[in-house]
């Protein structure tokens, strides 16, 4: 089970709204997927999971992270109307360059995108879950809040969601060493 990586795909906007019509990021989507010798709508069309940021010269912050299994891949859900609202709540409070990256689920001894849509869906979601806890922990502020509450409130001193002052020891020095938190 491998999970590739693309992106960044700069988003367009109009003023304060990211418009649902992306052609310049689909053409760069299908650029990357030939560039890899896949399908030309190989990447748009296939499954995994997906991540909304906002990009300010070299630095990212995550802003949103979903999934998809549905039969039209990327190309069907990460425009939605309901996902563009929490970027369009982003966008509207901060400067930067929205961008998405896309973790497409990869299958076989010869790599390609995965369509098995009922056995990799338990897998999909648990990365999704991963994703987000890592997003959460570089941005608090996340637009997500399906499934999140776990995410949000459990504190491993030290590791995530970590806020009680003090207590530098050894343990703390090790485990956030070892979780490079």
């Amino acid at each position: 089970m491998f999970f590739d990586t693309y992106g960044p795909f700069e988003l367009a906007r109009d003023g304060k709204t990211i418009p649902s019509r992306q052609p310049d990021m689909w053409a760069e989507v299908r650029r990357q997927s030939l560039l890899y010798n896949y399908p030309e709508k190989g990447l748009e069309t296939a499954i995994g999971c997906y991540a909304f940021g906002i990009r300010h010269g070299d630095n990212y912050k995550p802003w949103y992270v979903g999934k998809t299994v549905a039969q039209s891949g990327f190309r069907g859900e990460i425009l939605q109307q309901h996902k563009r609202d929490h970027y369009n709540s982003v966008i509207a409070e901060k400067a930067g360059q929205p961008v998405m990256f896309l973790f497409p689920l990869l299958t076989g001894g010869v790599w390609h995108f995965s369509r098995d849509r009922g056995s990799s869906g338990p897998l999909i979601e648990w990365v999704e879950k991963m994703l987000f806890g890592l997003a959460l922990n570089r941005n608090p502020e996340c637009r997500n809040l399906r499934d999140t509450k776990n995410l949000r409130e459990v504190q491993i001193y030290g590791v995530f969601n970590s806020t009680q002052p003090g207590r530098s020891s050894e343990a703390m020095k090790a485990v956030r060493s070892m979780f490079g938190s």
